[in-house]
């Protein structure tokens, strides 16, 4: 099964806990941010469906063929996944620091 999740951006913080996550993919969409994976059993495990409730503003959805989703607790698709491109979530997040302050001459 393929699920996936749109949250605000501003939810970044709370998407950032999934980036060890192995297979997590992210897809930046104007101002929403969008999470897709894979589960082997049709069900997401607890520790996922735990993380993807408490992401601000998150709306889950399960993947139909073709890349129509379906809203969590509905049966009929209402739209489908952005084209992307998509990205491994631990890339994506890749941390940038900023440069060192300099001495001002």
């Amino acid at each position: 099964m393929t699920w996936a999740l749109a949250a605000p951006v501003e939810s970044i913080r709370a998407i950032a806990r999934l980036r060890q996550r192995a297979g997590v993919m992210v897809c930046s969409a104007g101002s929403e941010v969008w999470l897709r994976g894979e589960v082997p059993d049709q069900q997401l495990d607890e520790p996922l469906a735990q993380a993807l409730r408490v992401i601000p503003g998150g709306r889950q959805f399960t993947v139909l063929a073709g890349d129509q989703l379906v809203a969590a607790g509905k049966l009929v698709p209402t739209g489908r996944l952005p084209a992307g491109p998509w990205r491994p979530l631990a890339e994506w997040l890749s941390l940038n620091l900023p440069p060192p302050n300099q001495p001002k001459a």
